[in-house]
This record gives structure tokens, sequence and C-alpha cells, in this order.
């Protein structure tokens, strides 16, 4: 990112928090950089991993798809993308949560992001072998272990209705206990790495403070459906949003989301939008834009054209929050991980959604990922819904099949052409 370009960005940020979070990810980061220099542990995880259970027994843990976002944010994934090419690793192994492996791999960089990625005392990660989670634990020669999240065997299309209350039933019993006996491995692993046992009381404490964050997401995504126009841009929402999940749990999280909540709250009663002259609002599907997050801002002007909605406010809402789970915590956290994210793609749940999300936020059209798991099927049910689709023919994050005249032209065309022949300037 050029120096022109930061500050116009800083310029077009508006949330104070947005300020609060890079500054605490960017401290935090340094603090345990030094810790593990020190000797402390720490664990490498994915967005599907009990994060939980490595909070209640003290050991800080970094998502590896947050760290790839980071590199993204710092223009530097095509050169890491290139480098793990460089070393063999095919352009298939997805960059999404694989980034850190180029980090890795390049040991002399004099500027890796935040300083590098630190050895870690175990790699915990899904064994679907798609994001490098192995081949880390292989380079760096600790403990890796792998969890498979069971198949589906009844489809609930309006599953967002039941995951809160009714998650025994959405879930199903044998495949929760599946998950349970997973996670039990993985309070095993983490026990030992921390040098003492689970506390279950307080695992309890944590997956209740994960659900009171989770609600403050769910009101800010209620603000944003109900008010008249857009009181928060998508890149913050969604900077933020990931921000704080991927520090799920901790005191920390629970305070920056209900920070985000009431500065969030109180630009809409003030009714300062993002972009008065609204005219357009669209939905992103997919995997976040990590490299260009700004790219949302690029059609205010020009289209009064705002985006509304992502993935990741919504599955915050929809796929986290799950209570009356009794003096059980643990069944409770392994119903949550038992389909997150995959009820988002797999037919026809995610096309289902996609389509309730497009209803309920008020969206004209769609942008989506072509690189997106069952991304034709939410096509198709967006599209029979009279919802238009444009699909991106990008990465989230590997910088190397970006090209911004491109992109800004398929995306101003398509509002041109199937949302509005007019434009409008916002001002």
């Amino acid at each position: 990112m050029t120096d022109d370009s930061r500050q116009r960005h800083a310029q077009r940020t508006q949330l104070q928090v947005s300020h609060s979070l890079r500054a605490h990810q960017r401290a935090w980061f340094a603090d345990l950089q030094q810790r593990v220099a020190d000797g402390a542990p720490y664990v490498l995880t994915s967005p599907i991993a009990p994060h939980e259970i490595f909070e209640a027994l003290d050991i800080p843990f970094v998502t590896d798809a947050w760290y790839s976002g980071l590199v993204a944010a710092r223009r530097q994934s095509a050169h890491f993308s290139q480098v793990m090419t460089d070393h063999g690793y095919h352009d298939g192994l997805r960059r999404y949560t694989a980034l850190g492996l180029g980090v890795v791999l390049d040991e002399d960089h004099p500027d890796k992001p935040w300083g590098g990625l630190p050895r870690a005392a175990a790699v915990v990660s899904t064994n679907d072998g798609g994001g490098g989670a192995a081949e880390l634990a292989r380079r760096w020669d600790v403990p890796f272990l792998g969890l498979d999240q069971p198949v589906m065997r009844v489809m609930h299309p309006d599953w967002w209705s039941m995951q809160r209350r009714q998650w025994e039933d959405y879930d199903e019993p044998d495949r929760i206990d599946l998950m349970v006996a997973q996670f039990e491995d993985v309070v095993t692993l983490g026990e030992r790495i921390a040098g003492k046992r689970l506390d279950r009381a307080r695992l309890a404490e944590i997956v209740d403070r994960v659900n009171r964050q989770e609600e403050h997401f769910d009101a800010i995504r209620r603000i944003i459906i109900e008010a008249p126009k857009l009181p928060a841009r998508l890149g913050e929402v969604m900077s933020q949003t990931m921000g704080i999940q991927w520090h799920r749990g901790t005191e920390w999280a629970l305070a920056q989301a209900a920070a985000f909540h009431a500065e969030v709250r109180a630009r809409a009663d003030a009714q300062q939008w993002v972009c008065p002259g609204e005219r357009h609002r669209l939905m992103y599907v997919g995997a976040g834009l990590w490299q260009k997050l700004d790219f949302f801002d690029s059609f205010e002007e020009s289209h009064g054209a705002v985006f509304v909605r992502s993935n990741y406010l919504s599955i915050a809402s929809d796929g986290y929050l799950r209570y009356n789970y009794g003096d059980d915590p643990m069944r409770a956290l392994a119903s949550r991980y038992t389909a997150l994210a995959k009820q988002m793609w797999i037919p026809p749940l995610g096309g289902a959604w996609a389509v309730h999300e497009a209803r309920t936020h008020r969206v004209g059209g769609a942008l989506q990922l072509d690189s997106s798991r069952g991304i034709g099927f939410i096509t198709r049910a967006l599209t029979e819904a009279g919802i238009p689709v444009l699909d991106l023919p990008v990465d989230p994050v590997d910088a190397r099949r970006w090209n911004d005249d491109e992109m800004r032209a398929l995306v101003g065309n398509f509002i041109e052409t199937k949302l509005d022949s007019g434009m409008k300037e916002c001002s």
C-alpha cells in the first residue's frame, strides 16, 4: 500500500474501534513473539478449532486465517504465495489459511509481517489438507492434531433458526458425540502443553462469554438491517468482526465487541451514513477479500453503492450462539464446530441462507468469489430469487490474480447493467 493510499484509507476509516483493534492486535502479537522467544508455548489453530479450550488453559493461540489475512492486508501475499510455488507447493493450496507457511519458508525475508510466525508448540487444524497446517507442523517438528467435521445426514434449509436453541436436533447427537471425543483429544494435548488440568467451570464461563460476544454481533447485524442507510463500511465491519473472533472467549474480545456495538448504534442513531446518497445495496458472499478490503468503498461516489452484508458478521450471529447447554459446555462447544462454515456452502443450506440474507438486508445484487465452495448452487439460488450475482475471478488473499482496473470495471458494469443504468454521486 502506497503512502497516498494509506492516507486515503485512513481518511475513510470511520470507526474508532478500528484504531483500537489495530493497536491491540499489533501489541498482542509483539507480546506473543517475546513470550515465545522466552520459551512460552502457543498453539497455531484454524478457524474450525476450539479456541475456547486453549483460552481456558491459558495457552495463547494464533489462527492461521488471521495471519494470512494480515499478510494480505500488508500487500505481501503475492510474494509469499510465490515463495510457496517456488518451493513446490501447488497453487491449489488454499492461500486463505496457508500464507503463514510461505512466511516461514522465506527464512531470510527482511520484512516479515509483524516479525513473522514463530514456531508453535503444536498445530491444531482440520484434516481437509487444504491450508498447509500439517506442513507447518512437519517443518517445525511439533505435534499436529487434525479434526474432522462429520457429514450432515439431515438437511434443514432454515438452519439459522435452529442453531441457537435446537442445536442438539440440528447437529444430531451422534455427530456431536464424535466432536466431543475429538475435543477431549484437544484437551489432552492442551493439558500436556500447559502443564495443568483443564478447569471445566472456567471453560463454561468462556463458552458463555463467547455467547455474549456473539450477541453483540447479532445486534450489529440487526442495526445494519433496520437502519435506513449503512452506518459502517463493510471492510471495517469485517475486520472488526474477525479481529475479535480470532480472540473469542477472552475478556478483551467481549469488551471490544461491546464497544463495536455501541459505536455502530451511535452512528445509526445520529444518522451518520457512510454514503448519504446511498442508492444501491449489495451483499458479499465468500471468504474475505483481505488483500483489498477498501475495494468495497470504491463504488460509493461513482454509483451510490454500498456493501451491507458479508458471511462474517452473519455467521457470527447464526453459527456460533449456543444456549441451553446446562452443565455440559463441552457438548455445546462441540455443536458449535460440528457444522461451522459447512452450512454456508453445502447445498441446499448455503443457497437458502444467502437468499434469506439478501431479503433481510434489502440488497439488489450480490458479489461473490468464484473460488468459494458451493458457489454454483448459491448463484443459482440467488438468481432464482431475483438477485443478480457477479462472481469475481479472484482469490481472497492471493494478490497475483488481482487487477484493480479490471475488478472495478467488472463491478461498475454489473451495477450499471444489473441494478440501475443511472449513476448517482455520494455526497
